[in-house]
Formats: C-alpha cells, sequence, structure tokens
C-alpha cells in the first residue's frame, strides 16, 4: 500500500510545471505590451506638446520714414573764417594765408626769381644791420641780388605786410630760436617792422 501512494505522489508533480511555465509566460506577454503601450503613450504625448505649441510670430516693426538730410556743401576756409570771425581780426586781414592749387603746398620746394618791385629795405634804410654784414659798405658795387623773391613751385607767397602783421600780433609773444641762422632771420625781420614803426623794443639773450 505504502508504494503506490507514493507512485500516485511522483506522478502528480510534473503536470505543475507546465503551468509555471505558462504563467511565466503570461507576464512576459504582459510586461512587453505595458512597455509598448507605454511607448506608445508617450510619443503621442510628445507630438501633442510640440504640435500644441506654437512660435510667437516676430513682432511687428512699424516703418517710419526717415528723412536723410542732404550732405552740407563743402566751405572753404575763407568761408569758415567768416562765419568764426573775430572782431579784433577781421577776415581781410589775415594776410598770412596763401593759395595752393591742390590744397598743399611745400613752402621749401621753389625757385628765386627776379622780382622788379622795390626790396622791403636796404642797407640804408634799416639800422639793425651790423657792419660786417653791409654788403654795399664793404665795397659791394651791384644792388642787384636785392631784387630777388622766394617763389614756391606749387602755391602763391604772398607779400609779407608788416602793418597787418602788427596788427594781428597785438598782445601776442614772438620768439625765433636757433642758431646764427636763426639770428639773421631775426635781423631781417626787425628789418621788416621797422620800415612802418619807428621805435619798439626787444630783447635778446644770448647764450654762448
Amino acid at each position: 500500500m505504502v508504494k503506490k501512494e507514493t507512485s500516485r505522489v511522483l506522478d502528480l508533480n510534473p503536470p505543475s510545471l507546465p503551468k509555471r511555465h505558462h504563467i511565466i509566460l503570461k507576464f512576459l506577454i504582459s510586461f512587453l505590451l505595458l512597455g509598448l503601450a507605454f511607448r506608445l503613450f508617450v510619443s503621442d504625448s510628445l507630438s501633442f506638446f510640440t504640435s500644441s505649441v506654437v512660435e510667437a510670430p516676430p513682432p511687428l516693426v512699424e516703418e517710419t520714414n526717415v528723412e536723410i538730410e542732404p550732405p552740407l556743401p563743402a566751405t572753404s576756409a575763407g568761408d569758415l573764417l567768416s562765419v568764426n570771425e573775430s572782431k579784433t581780426i577781421p577776415n581781410e586781414e589775415i594776410s598770412m594765408s596763401f593759395n595752393a592749387s591742390n590744397g598743399e603746398c611745400d613752402l621749401f620746394v621753389g625757385d628765386w626769381v627776379p622780382d622788379p618791385s622795390a626790396p622791403v629795405y636796404t642797407n640804408s634804410s634799416c639800422r639793425d644791420i651790423e657792419a660786417h654784414q653791409n654788403c654795399m659798405k664793404n665795397g659791394r658795387p651791384d644792388s642787384g641780388y636785392l631784387y630777388w623773391r622766394w617763389n614756391p613751385r606749387s602755391c602763391e607767397l604772398p607779400r609779407f605786410d608788416p602793418e597787418k602783421f602788427l596788427d594781428l600780433m597785438k598782445n601776442k609773444w614772438w620768439a625765433f630760436i636757433g642758431d646764427s641762422i636763426s639770428r639773421n632771420h631775426v635781423q631781417s625781420f626787425l628789418c621788416i617792422l621797422s620800415q612802418v614803426i619807428s621805435f619798439f623794443e626787444f630783447y635778446v639773450m644770448i647764450n654762448e
């Protein structure tokens, strides 16, 4: 009797194995279905949110008619001086300017040309010429060297006007700094001014 019961028990265990496999297979299928459903739900929700987001159009810019003023006509140096002219120095009294054809002028590039007009001063009309500089008293017979002037090539250099220069230089300082060549310039400059004024004071500082 004991042997028969054990054999029955042994016969009942094998049929339970397919049930376990079936449960595991159902669980896997259910898991796959849930994963697929979740994926579809997530993809649909993302597409819904992205489609619902509408990009705002760029703000409209109001068109405004901007009137561009035409450029001002070019003004010359004389026009600027006439607008900003000083009460003490009128525009017509400025004699230090010169006319250049191309707007630029190199005063150091030029030639000595004959000038038939009388010289500004002579050895006899200027008391500032020293004895060793007086060519006529030292025996030079000709006087043709007095009738020359410097002429720049690219512009016209006006004749120096001592009266207008003195008007422009009122209450101002004028200095020559340099060697003996500058001293010659000072002497020539004083000789020119001495033709319009009879007495003036000047200071010479010599540093030997």
